[in-house]
């Protein structure tokens, strides 16, 4: 990370190889790029640091609106096996220490699953397609691939942005908390954090992206 004259910061992750003909011959070079990373995380360490609690208030909280007439949401929560019993006891202490979940006595409530990632891990996730029936939908337009490929038209250098724990970082509505109850056989709990699952949560996270490196499009971002 570093920062402009005129105050703007700017990510930026830097890859110690050669690209083409970029560097030359001079390896001290790559060995600068190096030292400069060192500096960066040095300068900016407090932004490095593991994710903790819960954004505040603003803009930028995810909503959820249903429809009015609809029956409420409440489902039996499904049974685990010993392993996932295990694990939901794991990754549900860390999301209450974070300040991300909260204990919960909402009239919704979704049942939580477990999905095997590829390296064997366990994944948890709340099965909200009960909830996502009767939530208004939210769109948010994709750019066209070649309009995105035109503005790259120059460029020879490129970087990438990238989010810890991005939908983390999306405060859900104090309003809307209810809604996103989930089930286990040995919890209720509520988020207070977008999670993943919900319908719109991509385009809301998009939307919020979007504004905040507005000022940087078609300058130093596409």
């Amino acid at each position: 990370m570093t920062k402009s004259s005129d105050g703007r910061i700017f990510v930026i992750d830097i890859c110690e190889r050669r690209v083409g003909e970029e560097f030359g011959e001079d390896e001290s070079v790559l060995a600068d790029l190096g030292k400069w990373r060192v500096q960066i995380r040095r300068d900016f360490d407090d932004l490095f640091q593991t994710l903790r609690g819960v954004p505040p208030p603003g803009e930028y909280d995810f909503r959820i609106h249903t429809d009015p007439r609809a029956k409420i949401q409440h489902c039996q929560p499904y049974r685990m096996t010993r392993s996932e019993r295990k694990e939901f006891e794991v990754q549900i202490k860390k999301l209450l220490a974070n300040g991300w979940v909260t204990d919960s006595h909402s009239r919704y409530a979704a049942p939580i699953i477990f999905v095997k990632k590829p390296d064997a891990m366990l994944r948890m996730c709340v099965d909200y397609r009960g909830l996502n029936v009767i939530m208004a939908k939210d769109r948010y337009p994709l750019p066209y691939i070649e309009n995105l490929l035109d503005k790259l038209h120059g460029a020879r250098v490129f970087t990438k942005l990238d989010l810890a724990s991005g939908y983390h970082q999306v405060r859900v509505h104090s309003d809307d908390c209810q809604k996103t109850a989930s089930i286990a056989p040995d919890g209720f709990y509520k988020y207070k954090v977008i999670q993943f699952g919900l319908a719109n949560a991509p385009a809301a996270f998009m939307r919020m992206i979007n504004k905040i490196l507005h000022p940087h499009r078609r300058n130093t971002i596409v």
